[in-house]
């Protein structure tokens, strides 16, 4: 009996190659971070407007995904923390989808920040599971920049966060979901978790950012979220009282330029009325009279 017996290491070359490229490969991949690369992970964002946020975030908002917002009460400021990044998914082409809110979106205010309430798309859903496939639907159809949901915390559970989720992926938007402050402690599949609770002055809001995809947990970030109206109005004004300004300069100008040339004219029309005052006209014209009288008789 005659065995073969072979002495190449070629394919063990190979494997101990391709074992080593396989785990370089993979932490390459875009939804593998490692600490400290917070700025290195790849996405797409929406400005939230607060510069000490983006940074935060890493460029603001993440616009496919879900977003947990633990507040510790309704009213507290959170949609006027959202308000500039809604102002500026408002100018595409796709709706903000408000599902089951606990309070009637007030147009005017909205209109007043900047939001085109024309993309604005309310569902009031008769129940948990109509209000979950609602958010889940509307998330992932594409053709919603952003979703608002308010859900009963009792009824929902962390593989319905996991829906929402990928729902949000799918269809590239930003799907918002409030909660209590109560649900820290729970489960959640979204890859971003803020905590938020008004600060001691009532234009400020205290944010906690609980998970983030990509970095830490940051405490106590500080954010003045003071009536977004407001101070946009004041910009406006500000904005018109300088084009007023430069306005004003333009027509002193002019009316300097005018005011010397009517001192111009003047001076011209005083110079024409001596010369044809009517006394001096009448011996002028009497005085060519007789010269050319007495040409002709010569």
């Amino acid at each position: 009996m005659t065995i073969f017996q072979t002495n190449d290491h070629s394919g063990q070359r190979d494997m101990a190659h391709a074992s080593t490229q396989a785990p370089a490969a993979l932490l390459k991949h875009p939804h593998l971070w490692r600490a400290g690369q917070m700025h290195q992970y790849g996405r797409n964002t929406t400005s939230s407007g607060f510069s000490q946020l983006d940074a935060a975030l890493g460029g603001g908002w993440p616009e496919a995904g879900l977003t947990e917002l633990l507040c510790s009460s309704a009213g507290i400021g959170e949609l006027r923390l959202l308000a500039p990044a809604l102002r500026q998914l408002s100018s595409q082409q796709r709706w903000i989808a408000w599902v089951n809110p606990p309070f009637v979106p007030y147009a005017p205010a909205l209109k007043a920040a900047g939001i085109d309430v024309d993309k604005i798309l309310l569902i009031h859903p008769k129940d948990h599971a109509e209000a979950l496939w609602a958010v889940e639907q509307a998330s992932r159809s594409g053709t919603c920049s952003a979703v608002l949901a308010w859900f009963d915390e009792k009824k929902l559970k962390a593989s319905d966060t996991r829906r929402l989720q990928l729902a949000g992926k799918s269809g590239g938007t930003l799907s918002l979901l409030f909660r209590p402050d109560q649900a820290e402690s729970k489960a959640s599949m979204a890859e971003l978790r803020l905590r938020l609770k008004p600060a001691d002055s009532g234009d400020s809001l205290s944010l906690d950012i609980l998970k983030r995809r990509g970095g830490w947990p940051v405490q106590e970030l500080r954010l003045d979220v003071g009536d977004i109206a407001e101070r946009r109005r004041q910009r406006e004004i500000r904005q018109q009282l300088e084009l007023w300004r430069e306005l004003q300069s333009s027509v002193d100008q002019n009316t300097e330029q005018e005011e010397q040339d009517a001192a111009v004219a003047g001076e011209a029309s005083q110079g024409t009325a001596a010369v044809t005052d009517p006394g001096v006209a009448a011996d002028h014209a009497a005085g060519t009279s007789r010269t050319s009288q007495t040409s002709m008789l010569h």
